[in-house]
């Protein structure tokens, strides 16, 4: 590696947090717990966050007369299930903390030093030391403007689906047939929403429903038995544009796309989403085709 500086996850949320508490006023603060105490973990019903409390800040808070008095073992295990019993034994308004059932587990007796920096808070009450916090919450942060956003989008007029040999075969000026007349959005080589065919084209007929067609429509029965079997989806892109999430909105309602003659000569054929060439479309026999003017970069194969 070269030499990354390491960010300890729950130690950032940590710091994070911390931040936001006292920029909301909180007393708040990243230390180590160097006292020397008896400590009660506790935590919330789901594990999203956890602490330590004094156990004497607890005793003292369960009842103010017992202040100063020595903290028994059975008090130990007394002041647990109050813990655990009380509907809310600790009051915590900040919402990282929030909890319907707290956890507590025994009373470790001594300095933490195990532990890394925690956030010390004011609860009101007593301290809360602060291990780990599952999620940071901002009072205030940059909203992405939903219009900045924006994709390449792709249209498809139509679909083909071959083999690798036959693909193997293609050569310029060849005629491939768009067997499949079906017209979509994509993005990212995802199929996003359908669009009503265009009119002009609607005249064509298509290969859908042909099984004797040349590029050898494959299905689920095909058996491939060499690499020259293995199935080819082709696709015939008329146009490829930057649309804001507005405009793709608008489109996928519409679902209305419109050919141009610019945009008849300059046909995107795709091969399992990748560009492999440029055509123009054609008509021949009336079926609707791409004459193949630039295919893989001059290359007559694919591989």
């Amino acid at each position: 590696m070269f030499g990354l500086r390491h960010i300890d996850r729950d130690k950032h949320a940590l710091e994070i947090t911390c931040k936001n508490w006292k920029a909301s006023g909180e007393d708040a603060e990243m230390l180590i717990p160097e006292i020397n105490t008896k400590w009660l973990p506790v935590a919330d019903e789901h594990g999203k966050w956890s602490g330590w409390v004094s156990l004497r800040e607890i005793f003292q808070l369960i009842n103010h007369k017992l202040a100063g008095m020595a903290i028994m073992p059975d008090a130990e295990r007394l002041i647990s299930e109050w813990v655990q019993l009380t509907e809310k034994p600790l009051k915590l308004n900040l919402p990282e903390l929030e909890y319907q059932h707290l956890c507590a587990g025994q009373v470790f007796d001594g300095v933490l030093t195990h532990s890394h920096s925690m956030i010390k808070l004011w609860t009101g009450e007593l301290n809360l030391w602060v291990e780990r916090v599952a999620t940071c919450r901002y009072d205030s942060f940059a909203i992405i403007n939903r219009s900045q956003l924006s994709w390449p989008v792709n249209f498809i007029i139509g679909v083909s689906k071959t083999t690798v040999g036959l693909i193997n075969q293609i050569r310029l000026k060849d005629i491939l047939l768009i067997t499949s007349r079906k017209a979509y959005v994509s993005i990212y080589n995802r199929d996003i929403c359908e669009l009503t065919y265009p009119e002009e084209l609607m005249m064509y007929d298509s290969y859908e429903n042909d099984k004797d067609i040349e590029t050898n429509d494959y299905g689920d029965d095909v058996e491939i038995n060499s690499i020259d079997n293995l199935p080819v989806k082709v696709e015939f892109v008329l146009e490829s544009k930057v649309f804001t999430l507005r405009e793709v909105e608008a489109l996928c309602e519409s679902k209305i796309i419109s050919v141009t003659p610019e945009n008849e000569k300059n046909i995107e054929i795709r091969i399992n989403g990748v560009t492999a060439g440029h055509g123009e479309l054609v008509e021949i026999d009336n079926k609707l085709g791409v004459i193949i003017n630039s295919w893989l970069s001059g290359s007559k194969n694919v591989e």
